[in-house]
């Protein structure tokens, strides 16, 4: 008992690294989870075309600029605006219009003769207002009409003006299919509870990587360990005793961090079934497991402290990272994907996903497989590191 006191007396020597780690790590998971609540109603994200306000001067008058003309009221709100500076530049200043186009004198004319010679076609003059990316889309539009009366031009060069013009609205009218698909909205109680989740990962590796890995390092130093080996406990209950310390503080920091996010997200927490959330925090606890292997790993080569912490933050980010907290797995390419499934994360974090997408009703039997291999892998992860270090262990020993 006094080994299992010791243990706990070295982390309690260090309390900074659990408030920080444990608490304020997690503390920043909870916030940004929270932050995925700050969009809107569905009704308010309700897609709604832009109607550009759109001004046409035409001083040309012929047939070609009438049907650029209707063309552009057809498709955008066309404001008539008198072709005087004074009045152009109010309604530019004052955003009642956002794009004015000016037609110039015989475009017409000259709009024909430069496609069937093969020539630059005129250009319309254009003038945004406030709202630049509206004005620019319709210039883009504007200038495909003109391109495409100049290709009909040159494909039918024996055709009069009305019949460019026909030829143009027909080719103009042509449009891809598109469609708008309502998804679900972002930012409800699951949503909230997976971004927690998975930024959990970095909190637990870093505090159980730095506050384990220095009390098995303390506990592995050579003056401290001849006064542990003098003492009355045989070597196997002393062992036991250290391994016992470190699963309490391994625990006690997954509590902890799993506290900050049940208090911080209790409305979320409330409106879930009490199972399913129990099954999406336990996979973290199960996950605890791996930094706590890692933390043994460490201390097994001789890590000090300064080790420690470089190697917890960075396997920290590494790992939550790997495991979609910080830019969601689907936004990688396919090699990102791949690589991930080379880290415990992911196998937990499709636990996390098994249970919080689960109907109310229970888990499938589909869902508690995914759910129980995701977990099973991570174990195994850590059995895997905690071999890798009872060898390294042994070598030094025999060394």
């Amino acid at each position: 008992m006094s080994t299992f006191k010791a243990a706990l007396r070295v982390a309690a020597a260090h309390p900074f690294y659990i408030l920080i780690y444990t608490f304020f790590v997690s503390l920043m998971g909870a916030l940004i989870a929270l932050s995925v609540a700050g969009g809107t109603d569905a009704g308010e994200q309700a897609f709604e075309p832009y109607d550009a306000r759109v001004a046409v001067v035409d001083r040309d008058g012929s047939e070609l600029s009438d049907a650029l003309r209707n063309y552009l009221s057809d498709r955008y709100d066309l404001v008539d605006v008198a072709d005087e500076d004074a009045e152009l530049q109010d309604a530019v200043a004052t955003g009642r219009v956002d794009c004015v186009f000016f037609v110039p004198e015989c475009f017409g004319a000259d709009l024909l003769s430069a496609a069937r010679a093969g020539d630059d076609l005129p250009q319309l003059q254009e003038a945004y207002g406030v709202s630049t990316q509206a004005s620019a889309l319709v210039g883009v539009d504007a200038q495909r009409w003109v391109s495409l009366a100049g290709a009909s031009a040159a494909l039918n060069s024996g055709a009069g003006a009305e019949r460019v013009v026909e030829l143009t609205n027909s080719s103009a009218a042509k449009r891809a299919n598109v469609s708008i698909r309502a998804t679900e909205a972002f930012g409800g109680a699951v949503d909230q509870l997976t971004v927690f989740l998975k930024f959990e990962s970095y909190a637990i590796t870093s505090s159980v990587v730095v506050c384990v890995g220095l009390v098995l390092s303390v506990l592995g130093e050579p003056e401290l360990k001849s006064r542990l080996e003098a003492g009355p406990q045989a070597s196997r209950t002393r062992a036991l005793s250290v391994l016992s310390a470190c699963l309490v503080l391994t625990l006690a920091v997954c509590a902890a961090s799993s506290l900050v996010g049940l208090v911080a997200l209790h409305e979320a927490v409330a409106s879930l079934p009490a199972w399913q959330v129990a099954l999406a925090f336990g996979s973290n606890f199960a996950f605890a497991l791996v930094p706590l292997a890692i933390a043994f790993l460490l201390a097994s080569v001789g890590a000090r402290e300064e080790v420690l912490n470089a190697c917890g933050n960075i396997l920290g980010m590494v790992m939550s990272f790997m495991g979609g907290a910080w830019v969601p797995l689907s936004f990688m390419g396919p090699a990102v994907v791949a690589a991930a499934h080379f880290f415990p994360t992911y196998w937990t974090n499709s636990s996390v996903d098994a249970a919080l997408s689960a109907p109310s009703s229970g888990l499938s039997a589909a869902g508690l497989g995914t759910y129980l291999s995701g977990m099973g892998i991570t174990v195994l992860f850590a059995i895997a590191i905690t071999s890798v270090g009872l060898a390294l262990a042994r070598a030094r020993r025999q060394g």
